[in-house]
């Protein structure tokens, strides 16, 4: 999986996934003060090899849980509300979709765990 996020700055972000490592590429040296915006429809795909790191090798990582994750993520990129919204998300909303998305990844890997 492959994400390229482009800025209106002239810089792009490109996350790589490889197995489970994420690759986050800068493609032009430009200003860094500058977050990304991730669309509300993209949010899940984003945050989704940011997850799988923080469940599979926390300590490896440097992850300390959920909120040190939305911590961090949130100094790189800003998030779209969703359903007609405007706005961003905020650090404790950006939280609570990390926490229900490990919920969910979890729960399949128990049910795939029992199928086999």
């Amino acid at each position: 999986m492959s994400i390229e996020l482009i800025s209106k700055d002239g810089y792009d972000i490109k996350i790589e996934r490889n197995g489970k490592r994420v690759n986050i590429l800068l493609v032009e040296d430009k200003a860094l003060n500058e977050r990304i915006v991730v669309k509300a429809e993209k949010r899940k795909e984003f945050l989704i090899p940011w997850i799988n790191m923080l469940i599979s090798n926390k300590k490896e990582s440097g992850l300390k849980g959920t909120m040190h994750l939305a911590k961090k993520l949130d100094h790189i990129a800003r998030f779209e509300k969703g359903r007609n919204e405007e706005g961003f998300l905020s650090l404790k909303s950006i939280n609570t979709e990390i926490i229900n998305l490990r919920k969910t990844i979890l729960e399949e890997e128990r049910e795939t765990g029992k199928r086999e």
